[in-house]
């Protein structure tokens, strides 16, 4: 009887399995739908300020009700962030008063069937969150079917219903020509269901990182340097750290060890938010590890924050993900607001994601550590950022440079990779990657 139920499974997965590939097969066409500019969408990044300050303004009134407004330009603006993000990927977003369409092209390798892959969403407005169909090639799925799918996943995911909760916070959806106006209920009794949640997620995540990052957050916080009441080089902190990694490591947890430190090291002279994707990692309960001043790169505190947040999202993340975070962040600064666009910012976001990407790779993860070993040299890790402009106004930025991915840019661009890739933990990368060239 248990032989018969097990060849009945199988048959019905390898079914399954069939079915799902001739779908894809199927869905798969020669030609694109989407074909959105990624340095056109980005270059309205400055528009995005507004939609980021009415979400902070609904976080703190989150008694009441909210309205949030959100536009054309601002949604396609993060669409392009995900196309620099993932250059096989474009989208569109088109708003009319009577539905919003979403649609997004994917290229696909070589093959016989074809090239892109293609969806397509259709909203509508009205009460709570209506999607009227999710188009992928030819076929047309219900939107009900999609969105309890969607839903049904990211709850199981999350060990939640959060996503239901969120749902059920977006009382309706109306629409005018390139803007949709979302009408929230209350947010607090959603951000607290959020905050249970996200400490489920957490502390269910990889226990050998947690643990990892947990050792080198406290030793972080034992250093004597932590108690300066003057800001001192991210160095100081990075020597030690990597001096610990490596009494810790052998050629096969090398890379574990770093991503650990990094994490650790993020969390400590980043922002504590951090532990909220690794777990419960403060060496006290009830208490956030944290020097008295964070430190420094180049003399500045910013560039601090640039290049740890950037080494961080990448190993959370895709390295070109962590890139288009940190140029779109720059291009949002060249609003009237803002600090103006900065090569010199941007230099220090390419560094970290360099920097935690040679750090964590199995091949060079060693050698990492012995440079960086009790070694309090910036220079190691950390490129030179002189001449290099910043402060530029989107009037500025596009008499010098026109737009995103013009030859201006891309030299500029290119200098700042020149400069990174000079750096003593870099030149392991290239003398590994001239030895196995796989």
């Amino acid at each position: 009887m248990l032989v018969k139920i097990f060849k009945f499974l199988m048959l019905l997965l390898a079914l399954l399995l069939i079915l799902v590939t001739l779908f894809l097969v199927l869905a798969i066409e020669s030609e694109p739908i989407a074909n959105g500019q990624s340095h056109h969408q980005v270059d309205q990044a400055e528009s995005v300020k507004l939609l980021l300050k009415q979400v902070s303004g609904s976080v703190k009134d989150r008694a009441n009700k909210q309205i949030i407004t959100i536009n054309e330009k601002q949604l396609n603006s993060l669409v392009g962030v995900a196309q620099r993000a993932n250059a096989h990927f474009s989208g569109e977003v088109t708003i009319l008063p009577s539905q919003a369409s979403i649609v997004a092209s994917y290229y696909l390798p070589n093959n016989p069937v074809g090239r892109y892959l293609n969806v397509s969403v259709l909203v509508l407005p009205g009460k709570g969150v209506i999607v009227d169909y999710v188009k992928i090639g030819p076929f047309y799925i219900p939107g009900n079917w999609t969105v309890a799918a969607l839903v049904y996943y990211a709850n199981w995911s999350t060990k939640s219903d959060i996503a239901s909760q969120f749902l059920q916070q977006v009382e309706s959806v109306s629409m005018v020509a390139q803007q949709i106006d979302l009408s929230m209920l209350p947010l607090a009794p959603f951000l607290k269901a959020l905050n249970l949640a996200k400490q489920g997620v957490s502390g269910s995540g990889d226990q050998g990182l947690r643990l990892k990052t947990s050792y080198y957050l406290k030793q972080l916080s034992l250093l004597p340097i932590t108690k300066s009441s003057s800001s001192v080089s991210l160095a100081l902190y990075m020597g030690p750290l990597f001096s610990w990694a490596q009494a810790r490591s052998t050629a096969d947890t090398a890379a574990l060890e770093n991503e650990a430190a990094i994490m650790a090291l993020a969390i400590y002279a980043g922002h504590h938010r951090f532990a909220n994707l690794v777990g419960d990692v403060q060496p006290k309960k009830g208490y956030v590890a944290l020097p008295t001043v964070k430190p420094m790169l180049g003399l500045r505190g910013d560039l601090n924050q640039h290049f740890i947040f950037s080494a961080a999202i990448k190993i959370l993340s895709e390295q070109g993900l962590s890139i288009a975070i940190g140029e779109f962040k720059e291009l949002m600064d060249r609003s009237k607001d803002g600090s103006g666009f900065s090569f010199v910012d941007l230099a220090a976001d390419f560094a970290g994601v360099k920097f935690a990407e040679v750090a964590t790779n199995d091949h060079t993860a060693l050698q990492v550590q012995q440079i960086l070993a009790d070694n309090t040299l910036e220079a190691s890790f950390f490129p030179g950022i002189q001449g290099l402009p910043e402060g530029l106004n989107k009037a500025a930025f596009t008499r010098r440079f026109k737009q995103v991915d013009s030859p201006e840019y891309k030299q500029l661009v290119a200098e700042i990779r020149l400069r990174i890739q000079g750096l003593a933990i870099h030149q392991v990368h290239a003398t590994q990657a001239a030895a196995d060239p796989q």
